[in-house]
């Protein structure tokens, strides 16, 4: 009987990671928003030592078509400038740099461990922030980022 409790709560453990993993709702005006530029005034700076890793054979082409480096926008107005590097793709996740810059956030650069749930690439930024892109049929991609009540969404465009 113990041995039963045992392998019940180890299941559950184990199966809590991917419980917890969900589809992002998404704001209904996402598909209305365009590809650009940010007009903001601060950039989002990358860093010096990226490498993008060619994605292995392994590595399925829907996944593969993540590998490389994004640069968009954010927020009201396009006021925020934000950029994505996907460094190493597999099927289940990838290693990224997200980058954001606004006149009310500092620069700032991260690399995060991201998977994917679904057909869209999530992370949790330190402090409990959240990110999440879905790509476009014609590749773009579309962003968002919120924590509490607070959020912003966007558009990245491939550059590399």
């Amino acid at each position: 009987m113990a041995t039963n409790r045992r392998w019940v709560v180890l299941s559950i453990l184990f199966a809590a990671p991917a419980l917890a993993a969900a589809q992002t709702k998404w704001p209904q005006f996402m598909p209305a928003l365009e590809r650009g530029v940010s007009e903001g005034s601060m950039s989002a700076v990358l860093p010096n030592d990226i490498v993008v890793e060619t994605p292995g054979a392994d590595v399925s082409s829907e996944r593969a078509k993540w590998s490389g480096k994004w640069s968009g926008w954010a927020c009201r107005s396009r006021k925020c400038d934000t950029k994505l590097v996907v460094e190493k793709v597999s099927n289940d996740g990838a290693f990224i740099i997200y980058a954001f810059a606004s006149e009310s956030v500092k620069p700032f650069t991260v690399r995060l461990q991201a998977r994917f749930v679904g057909e869209e690439l999530q992370a949790t930024l330190e402090g409990g922030a959240r990110v999440a892109y879905r790509m476009r049929d014609e590749g773009d991609l579309e962003f968002l980022w919120w924590k509490g009540g607070q959020s912003a969404a966007g558009v990245l465009s491939k550059v590399q």
